[in-house]
């Protein structure tokens, strides 16, 4: 009988006291979600405040929000009114990731997720009764929304830890810092400007040990989307500024409340700030200054640029033939320069009216136009045929009729000349030019005006020279029989960089397309040559040229670009592929970039490089912007770069990537897959 009663009152023990272990409700189930609220302990210590856990479980691959969700979704709102004995509640969210869902960039969170919240009871003495109504979205293909009514009590007095003080413990213990004093930071805090267009965040740090994987969110009660803010990091990695750009219309207010969350691999900040907005302009910094000589120098170094070379050939033979006219090579250097100039304020002013309409914006997108393709190759053939003699461009009748044909004509080639040199400029990414361009496209128009006129007067600095010290074309050779060699010389480099860009154009059309053109340039070599001579025949060629493209004939019915062992960027999940594990190299490059070209004969394509992927089993990746698309732009953009090549390595520890310098080498690749 004994017996009996030690076994029953071994279980009453476990039922009572193992009930106690755990205090919590039962999962609320929704369409590939569930939620509870889990309780640290058993009662409420007669402590005013307390915190339990609002506990998502979500099914794989599907999301929930952040309090400033970004471009989509909603965060979770939670409702306590029914409520008994809570003063108020205070949501605490945990450091959030950056994802994507239907293409659209957002913040947030996924798998278990826990949200810590603080509740400040009216009077400890007496039972609480947790009553919470809360509406949350989860997305993945779809998004479907959620709710949950969910109910928790806890009495009053001593009570025990549950099963769920530890996680809760450990959850809260990894919630961003907000003291400087248990942080890394030494100093942080955050400003902001306002100016005739936008509003400009600016969040300023400095830490004790170098900033690795910098990530930072701003949330406002405008919940304003901004995923990828501008982040730039001192030459020692120590000093770190965030800036976030807005529309000036999105905020009314003067005095905003702003929490800004960083987040550097485990390492966590929260920053709560009272922001006056300064109604002055941004002032001119050094770091302005700097950006303005980088795009100064990354404009020089365009001139070496193989896209650039063939055209500067046109400028050389010009200096050639007026070797001994000094005030003539002065003005047409100086009018090259000019060209150049402009056309860099052209591109500038383009862009920014392409931005102001909500298009997207990159350096040597016109490329992935056919009709500027064409257009190139017009001018090509023109430059090569003129070197070599079968054709002379000339300008039309009514400017040679005109006195001002004394003055423009014999130099209005030299300013076409400068302005085509910056076209064929564009598909290149120099060094410098990438930093320029990133800065340039996330600032006011006026600065984005400012960095590109500096290019412009980096890539004429040459001529600007030669315009102020004609003498240095003495160190020239004397004209001789060796110029005609050179012409042809460089005629052929014309027609090689016209074979070039035949070749991008066959990502549009077909090659019925490519063989009808050089049947209608035979025709009119033929009727000008043999049977007459009239200006009309070259006209009305170029115009049947033009309208080619409207038939469907000459369409392009294939896929053009094969990749090998590389993967499509377009038909994978880059996402899935990292959270996977996997080490996931991306390669953004299109035919019509000089630099990606460079960069896959010396390096990608090496045996060297392809031995090491395989030893680090990296997923290769071609995003081939060649033609446009959607999908790379807004990748391009999320990893502020507006400019090819883009060269990005990603791991289970480098999350938001590793990037690349523009031009490759063997051992910048070597080096960072070591690092994996």
């Amino acid at each position: 009988m004994l017996y009996i009663f030690k076994y029953l009152f071994f279980a009453v023990t476990l039922l009572v006291f193992g009930g106690a272990l755990g205090l919590e409700t039962n999962w609320h189930k929704s369409n590939e979600s569930e939620v509870r609220l889990i309780s640290p302990i058993t009662k409420n210590n007669f402590q005013s405040q307390i915190y339990i856990g609002v506990e998502y479980l979500l099914e794989e691959g599907w999301k929930t929000y952040w309090q400033s969700p970004g471009d989509g979704g909603f965060p979770q709102e939670i409702k306590w009114d029914n409520s008994k004995n809570i003063e108020d509640l205070e949501i605490n969210w945990p450091s959030p990731k950056k994802f994507e869902i239907l293409g659209i960039q957002s913040i947030g969170y996924s798998d278990n997720v826990i949200f810590p919240i603080k509740i400040n009871l009216k009077d400890p003495s007496i039972s609480t009764s947790i009553i919470l109504d809360i509406n949350y979205l989860v997305c993945k293909d779809i998004c479907i929304p959620g709710n949950a009514h969910l109910n928790l009590f806890i009495p009053s007095g001593l009570g025990l830890f549950t099963e769920h003080s530890f996680i809760l413990e450990k959850t809260i213990s990894e919630l961003p810092k907000e003291s400087l004093d248990l942080n890394f930071l030494d100093e942080a805090g955050t400003t902001a400007y306002i100016d005739n267009d936008y509003i400009f965040f600016e969040f300023l740090a400095t830490s004790k040990k170098i900033f690795v994987n910098p990530n930072v969110y701003l949330h406002t009660k405008y919940g304003l989307p901004v995923i990828n803010p501008t982040i730039q990091l001192s030459p020692d990695s120590k000093k770190l500024k965030a800036t976030f750009i807005f529309d000036k219309k999105l905020i009314e207010d003067e005095n905003i409340q702003a929490q800004i969350t960083y987040t550097d691999n485990n390492r966590s900040f929260l920053l709560k700030e009272n922001i006056i907005l300064n109604n002055k302009k941004l002032k001119i910094s050094k770091n302005f200054l700097s950006i303005m000589l980088i795009a100064f120098i990354g404009g020089l170094v365009l001139n070496a640029m193989p896209c650039v070379l063939p055209i500067l050939s046109i400028k050389l033979m010009s200096i050639l033939n007026n070797l001994n006219d000094g005030s003539s090579i002065r003005k047409s250097f100086l009018i090259t320069a000019t060209g150049i100039i402009f056309s860099f304020i052209l591109i500038a002013l383009s862009l920014i009216f392409l931005r102001y309409l909500g298009y997207q914006i990159g350096w040597g997108i016109q490329f992935q136009q056919p009709i500027f393709l064409m257009f190139i190759i017009l001018v090509l053939l023109l430059f090569s045929l003129n070197l070599f003699g079968i054709f002379v461009i000339s300008l039309p009748n009514f400017l040679n009729s005109t006195r001002i044909s004394n003055s423009i004509n014999p130099h209005a080639r030299d300013f076409f000349n400068g302005f085509f040199a910056t076209l064929m400029a564009t598909p290149c990414s120099a060094p410098f030019v990438g930093t320029a361009l990133t800065f340039a496209f996330t600032q006011p128009s006026y600065i984005m005006l400012s960095i590109f006129t500096s290019m412009g007067i980096g890539m004429s600095s040459p001529y600007l020279l030669i315009s102020l010290f004609p003498q240095f074309t003495k160190f020239f050779p004397k004209p001789g029989k060796w110029m005609l060699y050179l012409k042809y010389f460089l005629g052929f480099l014309l027609i090689l960089t016209l074979i070039w860009i035949l070749n991008i154009l066959l990502n549009h059309f077909n090659y019925y397309f490519l063989f009808f053109s050089f049947f209608l340039l035979v025709i009119v070599f033929i009727l000008n040559i043999y049977f007459f001579k009239k200006k009309i025949i070259p006209l009305v060629a170029i115009i049947i040229f033009f309208i080619l493209p409207q038939f469907s004939f000459f369409k392009i019915n294939y896929d053009k670009n094969q990749f090998d062992d590389w993967l499509d960027f377009n038909l994978v999940n880059i996402e899935n592929l990292i959270n996977d594990g996997n080490v996931v190299f991306i390669d953004v490059t299109a035919d019509w970039c000089a630099t990606c070209q460079f960069n896959k004969i010396n390096v990608l394509n090496k045996s060297i490089i392809k031995e090491e992927f395989l030893k680090f089993k990296v997923i290769k990746v071609r995003a081939d912007w060649t033609k446009p698309s959607d999908k790379i732009s807004k990748f391009l953009q999320d990893n502020q770069k507006y400019g090819i090549p883009f060269n990005i390595l990603y791991d289970k520890n480098n999350l938001n990537g590793v990037s690349f310098s523009e031009i490759l080498s063997l051992d910048e690749i070597l080096t960072k897959l070591n690092k994996l």
